[in-house]
């Protein structure tokens, strides 16, 4: 490769690992400055919450099979090019359509990781692994054979899970639950619609007694079918998740507020430091390179 073409790119790069540094330390600025807040007592809006995780359904990780709560997972093959290899991602896939709970001393509510900045610490990874049951059924479906490829190619495996029990922070938005009027209004019509069919009751709503339910007397049972599921109180009302404009960061990690923090001072020193040394040097040795330098 060309000097210039690799300074340029060295230039190119500490730009971007600065940009980088930047947001991460916007990021690490706004979890500092966002108090962690009890499920019980949260507000709407966003909220940053630390507890345990717990299942919403009941889930098996694709490669290994095991239970969890949550799941990611990539696999890669090595493709060789010349005297060049490199890993490709072939199949990938996650549990976000699942959802799962963060519980606390005070309660639990729903989380829908749609769209999250996952941080979670890598929990197997294998390359040409004898394959399981489960490996197996993933490959399947991915229509990746799982048979012949074990002389033939190399290929790699990583999945990341949630597990029950397992320590949860989430920094999101809390909002109603997306489809929960749509559900009120469900159950309203169901029950309007059993008491049609219920003559006995039907009967009962007639006040004046004269043989039919009007206008008035029907507007009083569906008034008190409105309240009826009022009072129900439908589950998971609220949601942490990502922002409806997308501009609010949303975080899900399996580790501590105090690593999450930790991970986020060191992205930030790394990109804004390590970027900007970057950057200048590779301009620098760039103008020099064409007898520009001394001009600044």
């Amino acid at each position: 490769m060309d000097a210039s073409v690799a300074m340029l790119a060295g230039a190119s790069a500490g730009l971007f690992s600065f940009l980088h540094g930047f947001r991460a330390w916007r990021r690490l600025r706004l979890i500092e400055d966002t108090p962690t807040a009890k499920v019980r007592s949260m507000a709407l809006g966003r909220v940053e919450l630390e507890g345990r995780a717990e299942a919403r359904s009941e889930l098996e990780a694709p490669l290994t099979g095991l239970p969890c709560v949550f799941f990611r997972y990539e696999i890669e093959e090595e493709r060789r090019s010349g005297r060049h290899r490199r890993w490709t991602t072939i199949a990938r896939g996650d549990s976000n359509a699942q959802g799962f709970y963060l519980a606390d001393e005070t309660g639990r509510v729903l989380v829908d990781p749609t769209g999250a900045e996952l941080a979670l610490d890598c929990d197997w990874s294998a390359t040409n692994p004898s394959v399981g049951p489960a490996l197996a059924h993933t490959l399947a479906r991915h229509d990746l054979a799982s048979e012949g490829w074990l002389f033939s190619k190399r290929r790699r495996f990583r999945e990341w899970r949630i597990a029950a029990g397992d320590p949860l922070y989430v920094l999101g938005v809390a909002q109603a639950r997306p489809g929960l009027a749509e559900e009120r209004r469900e159950k309203i019509t169901e029950r309007l619609a059993t008491l049609k069919s219920d003559p006995e009751a039907l009967a009962a709503l007639d006040a004046d007694g004269d043989g039919r339910v009007d206008g008035d007397e029907w507007e009083v049972a569906r008034r008190r079918a409105v309240e009826a599921v009022d009072r129900e109180r439908a589950p998971d009302r609220v949601v942490v998740a990502a922002a409806p404009d997308r501009e609010s960061p949303f975080l899900v990690s399996d580790r501590p507020e105090a690593r999450v923090l930790s991970r986020h001072r060191l992205e930030a020193f790394a990109g804004v430091f390590g970027g900007a040394v970057l950057a200048l040097a590779c301009g620098a040795l760039l103008l020099d390179r064409f007898g520009r330098l001394g001009r600044f």
